[in-house]
């Protein structure tokens, strides 16, 4: 499990405030203090996004052109979970780090 790096506290997705805000960051439920994802692991949600949207290609192709599609349907989805799977359980959070606006004068 991801744990906070500011108190070392394991965190739950279900124990996370606001969840379906479009802030860049989360506040750790513990100790309140910001943090983000690494890198790597936005990278590895941008490829998740790209085979959903394959699997959902596949899966419109069964259903308007037929059986043809099935096995690489069911495959897709099958990789998909796997990915998703993987990709949880190498979750790392770093802290968040606020960037001044330089345009806003001093």
């Amino acid at each position: 499990m991801p744990e906070c790096p500011h108190c070392k506290q394991v965190i739950e997705g279900k124990d996370l405030q606001d969840q379906l805000s479009f802030k860049r960051y989360r506040t750790c439920p513990s100790c309140s203090l910001p943090f983000k994802v690494d890198v790597s692991t936005k990278y590895r949600q941008v490829i998740g996004i790209l085979i959903a949207l394959i699997s959902l290609a596949l899966t419109l192709g069964l259903y308007y052109r037929g059986t043809d599609w099935l096995i690489p349907a069911i495959i897709s989805y099958i990789f998909l979970g796997l990915l998703i799977y993987w990709g949880n359980k190498r979750v790392v959070f770093v802290p968040y780090k606020k960037v001044r606006n330089a345009s806003k004068g001093t």
